[in-house]
């Protein structure tokens, strides 16, 4: 992949990217308003359960089939790549079927132990009709991304949230549920409804495109089944290891809280305000950030496969170095203007106060994002899953001896914690494997004070406007105070790349 060709589909991704995000912060917002910050965290805890079951489903094999076809491309198999697919299709149809048919037979013992309300049992069922449409659109997104096509991952994901989104408000139209369980599954069935289409168009785009990158001379492959224990297996394991801890963990909060004293309704309100509202918003920005990462894995990978060493190290420091200098300009911005944010979205001062106390965790959490992709591409994802297994499972062990002690403000604490410790895990073993610098002047303080500066001149200039339309508002402080960011930044950035570049052609002379 050229680089122009890189960051162009990036652009694109991005857009793509940000427009489901916005869609989704919508959908949110408008859930939110039907069902109240209670029904927003039984809504986060059905989904709790059932991304166990999309784990165990889908993890690892779009990565599976990205290495796989990458490697074939690379070494001049082209003729393999049909037959990698296609048993890749019918290892996950296999699976996915079998998960499925299990969740709908166990729904009234999860909903009933796990959530406490046996009438949630409906969602859990309607969800798992959309696990085999997940699991194959998955295994034809490892195959994009490997083709430089991931621009139909984007259009078949965008196809979904329109869908999702339309279906949900029709139905709270035209039913009105009168409570929050029959909310639930109104959007549960908009959503299986979205992963059904979404698998139409992709399977669409994945025919065309089959045509144009394999010659019409099919080889059976070899290997598949070994490649995928070598690259899903371990991620699928430690997916699911992580994912039972993360859904232990979510189910816990609530009732740990009522150990520590509030009634069912005001742990179920804390627990949708903080994981149902100021977590999507302060994982809003990375849209920006996803789609360039999620495309390193196959350049990376290429590199690798080709011992391009310096390649490696070049293209894991400009990455190291985007993620972290957009991170810190939205921690900034978050706590400059949280509040703004949570009125915008949902109308809640509490979600914006918790946006603003977790703004600091937000340069440490987007760049994890891009190291997990850059030890996928270089063929160190059991290192990365290992590392997400321990902190999910220490955060299981804390939420346990803490929460039903010191209430909500514990488990902020403990998602400080377990930032800092993944993240530097991650970091440490990224360095080790790429031969990647961590330079303290250009990676962290040129970016913060870069950012500190930004924010605090876009304040500045907007204190005295009033406006009343709350996205507008937010539009307008990051617009303003992005833009000073990202001309202060490059400009200091180039010239101390600039200076540093004579210096070290003065020392060879």
């Amino acid at each position: 992949m050229t680089k122009k060709k890189f960051f162009l589909q990036g652009a694109l991704l991005t857009l793509v990217s940000l427009f489901l995000r916005v869609t989704n912060m919508g959908y949110r917002s408008y859930l939110s308003q039907q069902i109240g910050s209670e029904g927003m965290g039984l809504y986060q805890l059905i989904f709790s359960i059932f991304m166990l079951t999309v784990t165990l489903s889908t993890s690892g094999i779009s990565l599976a089939v990205t290495r796989m076809v990458t490697a074939a491309l690379a070494n001049g198999r082209g003729e393999t790549v049909r037959s990698v697919v296609a048993k890749c299709f019918g290892f996950c149809l296999s699976i996915s079927i079998c998960i499925a048919f299990t969740l709908f037979l166990t729904a009234d013992f999860a909903a009933g132990l796990f959530l406490g309300d046996s009438a949630a049992a409906p969602c859990l069922r309607i969800l798992g009709l959309g696990l085999p449409f997940m699991s194959m659109c998955t295994c034809m997104k490892g195959y994009f991304l490997a083709v430089d096509e991931s621009l139909s991952t984007a259009v078949s994901d965008a196809l979904e949230q329109i869908l999702t989104i339309g279906a949900t408000v029709f139905l709270f139209w035209k039913f009105a549920p009168q409570s929050i369980e029959t909310a639930c599954l109104a959007a549960m069935a908009a959503s299986t409804l979205g992963e059904a289409v979404s698998f139409v168009a992709s399977w669409c785009a994945y025919r065309g495109s089959i045509r144009r990158h394999t010659p019409r001379r099919r080889e059976k492959s070899k290997g598949v089944l070994r490649g995928l224990g070598h690259i899903a297996l371990p991620c699928t394991l430690s997916s699911a290891a992580r994912s039972l801890l993360n859904t232990g963990e979510n189910l816990l909060i609530p009732r740990e809280l009522q150990k520590y004293g509030l009634g069912y309704s005001a742990s179920l309100s804390q627990y949708g305000l903080l994981q149902g509202m100021a977590m999507p918003m302060l994982y809003f920005p990375s849209s920006f950030l996803t789609s360039f990462a999620s495309l390193l894995i196959p350049k990376i990978a290429k590199e690798r496969e080709l011992s391009h060493k310096n390649a490696v190290a070049y293209i894991s420091g400009r990455a190291v170095q985007a993620a972290l200098a957009f991170g810190m300009f939205f921690a900034v911005l978050f706590i400059a203007f949280g509040n703004s944010w949570g009125q915008a979205f949902y109308g809640s001062d509490s979600a914006g106060a918790y946006l603003r106390v977790l703004a600091p965790l937000v340069p440490l959490t987007y760049l994890d994002v891009v190291v997990d992709n850059l030890l996928k591409g270089l063929d160190e994802q059991f290192n990365s899953m290992k590392y997400n297994f321990t902190d999910s499972l220490i955060r299981v062990i804390l939420v346990l001896c803490f929460l039903r002690f010191f209430g909500m403000e514990s488990y902020v604490c403990i998602l400080f914690f377990s930032t800092i410790f993944n993240a530097s895990l991650s970091l440490h073993r990224l360095m080790k494997v790429s031969r990647l610098h961590i330079q303290v002047v250009q990676h962290i303080l040129l970016p913060l004070t870069c950012a500190v500066l930004a924010v605090s001149i876009g304040r500045l200039l907007l204190q005295h406007m009033v406006i009343s339309n709350g996205f507008l508002q937010v539009f307008i402080q990051t617009a303003i105070s992005g833009a000073i960011f990202i001309g202060s930044f490059l400009g200091i950035n180039s010239l101390i790349s600039g200076t540093e570049e004579k210096k070290s052609m003065q020392q060879t002379e």
